[in-house]
């Protein structure tokens, strides 16, 4: 008896968790009439990390990506995710009621699609937690299902089936100081409303949910999303006025008088809804937002009458052209995190002769010494530390208990960054550990001449990010190498590692079709991957300057501003043209001077010295 009841133990353990999670949701949809319920990866305001809180689709599913859509019926169940996660999902969907859904792969139907053959052409209902589902992903998933309808549930299923749901974040909101704001709130506030006049003439408003930008234009910096300084909030920004939408208790003293000082009151967080019934009686109010706002505020709006429209949010171009402090605060962050970076680099070679350092290891490492820097606050994103084969996954994640060890051979992949109170960082540097293949070499060569080729050049005004990424390419694109991820991203001043809205990438996009301003800054991260085998991405962040005028009009150029040496190990000298050449000793030049007097180690100042030496091709 006791053999049969460790045996049920054992076989109800190894049930996977989403076997029962599916069960109690189908009985909630089954008692409210759904058909389908479309469970994403978002929260109310299209973050690119998420609060625990709102990790609906990871507790439902078991998946832990950070990327991946659900769709259940009464019957069936699937789940997409992209090919980062193809391996990661495989592994914890397995047992479960969940089918993995490969995006791009051949034969795999999209989700408007899968639901057609599911559920038919009947008109069934579709139901969608309206916080959490965006316009955009609600028109794509019902795309050509005409006759289903697709209806916000009037409760959150996950408020009851969840039941340790995680409550709404409570960290501290903090004011960005000026020194490295750069601009008082009072002005940023003129500049969108500016801005917002040139949408409308009428009585209007615009209702902001993307945290990013609010917290930019505040000058204020939280900590409820991992990663990112941001606070979960509302605002709402009038003619004459702005309401801030948050627990009031998480504003640190000096946050609340700045807010004052700025004319900004301040509601709870789901205050929002009173405050457009409110100014529906009071005027005759129109509230603007993105497309990107979720569909519970549509659904409000709807609901109650409040009229509203679809906008551009003014934001994402007025924030992507830095103000001097923000560049000076980048300038001096750089310094800091390549200190940082040499201290980690230099005993590299330690580390791994020990035998068993891992990739774990090494996150823990420089994790550690970024965080002794002045002003540190965290990491910007998850450290990619990706050895070997690993580095051929773009967005590898390493666990402790499946991590590669480190050896005496082949190259590690490096991309790691780091958020301080003036600026944030991201670069990636990949190292040799030891002997080299011959293709080894060569993808390193290609990618560092990619690398120098877009940061040397001279561009004229106007220019845009599709066409800037030819410069990147174009070396190994005659040697019969590509890569499939963009070759930049803007990046925030203390605010997102992935900030838009401009991009570099070969892809045509509206982020890659906005012309290049001075001021802008952006990353430079071509790579090369080989399946199974080894990656190569080398990772600086750029900014835009003004060049020099000719009679055929103003060009602009970039300046390095991230301080760390690249390897030289890897590369075929010969193979570098002199203008490769010059640009590699000037940039280590800089380096050196740069970094060298912040140096208290004897053996990290050599080390920084040889790693930056002069080079002849």
């Amino acid at each position: 008896m006791t053999d049969l009841q460790d045996l049920n133990k054992e076989t109800a353990a190894a049930v996977h968790p989403a076997v029962e999670r599916v069960g109690l949701l189908r009985q909630w949809m089954l008692e409210r009439g759904y058909a389908a319920l479309i469970v994403p990866t978002a929260d109310p305001h299209g973050s690119e990390y998420l609060p625990e809180r709102w990790k609906v689709r990871q507790w439902l599913t078991g998946f832990t990506g950070s990327a991946g859509l659900a769709l259940v019926t009464l019957k069936s169940a699937a789940l997409w995710t992209d090919s980062r996660y193809f391996l990661q999902a495989e592994q914890q969907l397995a047992g479960s009621p969940f089918t993995l859904m490969r995006e791009g792969e051949d034969g795999v139907l999209p989700p408007n699609y899968w639901l057609m053959k599911e559920i038919g052409a009947e008109p069934l209902t579709v139901g969608y937690v309206g916080e959490i589902t965006s316009l955009d992903l609600l028109e794509s998933v019902s795309a050509l299902n005409g006759m289903l309808h697709f209806e916000a549930t009037e409760s959150d299923p996950f408020d009851t089936l969840w039941l340790d749901r995680p409550a709404l974040p409570d960290g501290t909101i903090r004011l960005q100081h000026i020194c490295d704001a750069g601009v008082e709130v009072s002005e940023k506030m003129n500049r969108v409303r500016c801005e917002i006049g040139k949408i409308s003439h009428n009585s209007r408003a615009f209702l902001l949910s993307d945290l990013s930008e609010i917290a930019w234009l505040l000058n204020l910096r939280g900590d409820d999303i991992q990663y990112n300084p941001y606070f979960v909030s509302y605002l709402l920004v009038e003619e004459k006025g702005a309401t801030l939408f948050v627990d009031q208790k998480k504003l640190t003293p000096e946050a609340s008088r700045h807010l004052s000082e700025a004319a900004v009151s301040v509601m709870p967080y789901d205050a929002w809804k009173q405050m457009l019934l409110t100014r529906k009686e009071d005027y005759d109010i129109k509230v603007y937002f993105t497309k990107a706002m979720n569909c519970g505020v549509i659904s409000f709006c709807e609901a109650n009458d409040v009229e509203y429209a679809f906008a551009d949010s003014p934001i994402p171009a007025l924030r992507a052209v830095k103000n001097e402090a923000e560049i000076a605060g980048f300038r001096r962050a750089m310094e800091r995190d390549g200190v940082a970076m040499v201290r980690f680099l230099s005993r590299l070679d330690e580390h791994v002769a020990e035998g068993n350092f891992t990739e774990v290891n090494a996150d823990e490492v420089l994790t550690a010494l970024r965080a002794e820097g002045d002003r540190y606050c965290s990491l910007s994103f998850g450290t990619i530390a990706a050895y070997g084969p690993n580095g051929a996954i773009v967005h590898y994640e390493a666990e402790a208990d499946s991590a590669a060890v480190l050896e005496a051979r082949g190259l590690l992949l490096l991309d790691s960054g780091a958020q301080y109170e003036d600026a944030t960082t991201d670069l990636t540097r990949t190292v040799a550990l030891g002997r080299l293949t011959e293709e080894e070499r060569k993808a390193y060569t290609l990618v560092l001449k990619a690398h120098i080729s877009l940061a040397m050049g001279r561009y004229p005004e106007g220019i845009t990010g599709l066409q800037l990424d030819t410069a990147a390419r174009y070396q190994m694109w005659l040697e019969g190498y590509d890569f499939g991820h963009g070759t930049g991203h803007g990046v925030g001043a203390n605010l997102g590692v992935h900030e838009g809205p401009h991009q570099i990438r070969k892809n045509m996009t509206p982020g890659t079709l906005l012309p290049f301003r001075a001021g802008m800054i952006v990353s430079n991260e071509p790579g090369i991957y080989v399946a199974g085998q080894f990656g190569v991405r080398l990772e600086n962040l750029l900014l835009a300057l003004p060049a020099e005028e000719t009679p055929f009009g103003r060009f602009f150029r970039f300046e390095t501003l991230t301080l760390c040496p690249f390897d030289l190990r890897p590369v075929y000298l010969d193979q570098l043209s002199a203008a490769e050449v010059a640009w590699l000793n000037d940039y280590h030049t800089m380096v050196c001077d740069r970094l060298l007097p912040l140096l208290d180690d004897e053996m990290e100042k050599r080390w920084l010295i040889e790693a930056t030496r002069m080079i002849e091709a």
